[in-house]
């Protein structure tokens, strides 16, 4: 068997690493070649190229133990596992043998979140959720100022309120960062460091970046290949949507969040109305995203609504209508000229798990299905909205 240095000087890794994203063009391609729906189909080549830039950048650029540092590891430009527009997602690469500090200022985004993976991230599904520190448990100085220890045994002082407690598993730190007021709201500033490193860093080793590259393989490979499997659970059952129970989604997803998974199919003169009665909870928001689970372009369109975003009718429903063409009511999710599209609902820490109801009919039949006292706008408003929308996702997302 090939050690690292053999498998470099051959150039066996680079065919493997090549051979891997021709497997996930076979698997994204696998689909009915004679469909005449020419976007959907074309948006397959945009998913291969982000779904290997995120492979790069959780393997290849990421995975350093010695000197970390956060970075997106799901961002506008390479979406995958449709990645919550109101959210901010940052990765770290970590040991669990090791102790790490995570320092400066908490933000004021309306849900924080941090989690410890084991092994690293980029095993998905063949990796769990093994430490946590929640929004409510994270305490900060007056100015937001934050200081946050991950080690194997506890801290001295202090510091212990901030501590997260690591296996010898463990190899990456995730943050997640959900904002429900885009304007208003302040994203984090956050660095990481391990304790005790000298600098500047060594020069790479040749087999340390042989290994990552097999990382980035199994990342198309068996990731590439479970995530395309959840997609297609849901493909089979279009304009339904289905919460699940936090618990099972708990071995690797959000903590305490209930994820309402679906998928809608409508032509471009008919709507989808989504009804539902929002539980209790700390977040909530619907989304659409491609038929490779990647989210819509949400910064330039209202593919999505939060919580705070959304009008709830005088009934207590919210009243959302999917569809190509703008049906002229607040609560519209744009499908962005898409026929198939999958929809990602999420209730965080939620009493309980309402589903919802989607009815699909002709465009021209929308007033019989909604209030009259339904919240409308005009062609210029929506310019407006979504140009704010726009303006407050650069901001506060750092786009």
């Amino acid at each position: 068997m090939k050690n690292e240095i053999d498998r470099l000087r051959s150039g066996d890794i680079f065919e493997d690493l090549i051979n891997a994203w021709k497997r996930l063009g076979r698997l994204v391609y696998n689909d009915d070649a004679t469909d005449p729906r020419s976007l959907e189909r074309a948006t397959g080549l945009l998913y291969m190229t982000r779904y290997l830039t995120a492979g790069a950048t959780l393997a290849m650029e990421l995975n350093d133990p010695e000197y970390p540092y956060f970075d997106r590891w799901a961002d506008r430009s390479y979406s995958w596992g449709i990645d919550s527009p109101d959210g901010l997602y940052s990765f770290a690469c970590i040991s669990g043998d090791s102790t790490y500090r995570i320092f400066g200022n908490r933000g004021t985004a309306h849900q924080f979140d941090i989690e410890i993976h084991s092994p690293h991230f980029a095993n998905a599904p063949n990796y769990q959720r093994t430490g946590n520190l929640g929004f409510s448990d994270i305490k900060t100085g007056r100015d937001g100022s934050v200081e946050i220890i991950l080690s194997p045994d506890p801290p001295e002082g202090d510091e212990r309120s901030n501590w997260i407690q690591l296996t010898p598993d463990a190899g990456s730190v995730c943050i997640r960062q959900f904002f429900y007021d885009w304007e208003n709201e302040q994203k984090a500033e956050l660095s990481i460091e391990k304790v005790g490193v000298k600098y500047p860093p060594p020069p790479e080793r040749p087999e340390a970046i042989v290994d990552k590259a097999e990382l980035l393989i199994k990342w198309l490979d068996e990731a590439g290949t479970f995530w395309d499997q959840v997609i297609r659970m849901f493909m089979d059952k279009p304009n339904t949507v289905t919460f699940l129970n936090p618990k099972e989604s708990d071995w690797g997803g959000h903590g305490g969040l209930s994820y309402g998974m679906g998928s809608i199919e409508i032509n471009q003169d008919e709507v989808a109305l989504l009804e539902v009665t929002p539980p209790e909870c700390h977040f909530w928001g619907f989304q659409l995203g491609s038929i490779y689970w990647e989210s819509l372009d949400w910064w330039r369109r209202q593919s999505s609504l939060n919580g705070f975003q959304a009008k709830i009718d005088s009934d207590g429903v919210f009243r959302c209508l999917i569809s190509a063409r703008d049906p002229g009511v607040y609560n519209w999710l744009d499908t962005a000229g898409y026929s198939q599209l999958t929809i990602m609902g999420r209730w965080l820490h939620a009493r309980d798990f309402p589903q919802p109801t989607i009815k699909v009919f002709p465009y021209e039949e929308i007033d019989r299905f909604i209030p009259e006292n339904t919240s409308k706008v005009s062609l210029e408003e929506r310019s407006e909205i979504i140009r704010n929308r726009n303006i407050a996702a650069h901001k506060i997302l750092g786009l």
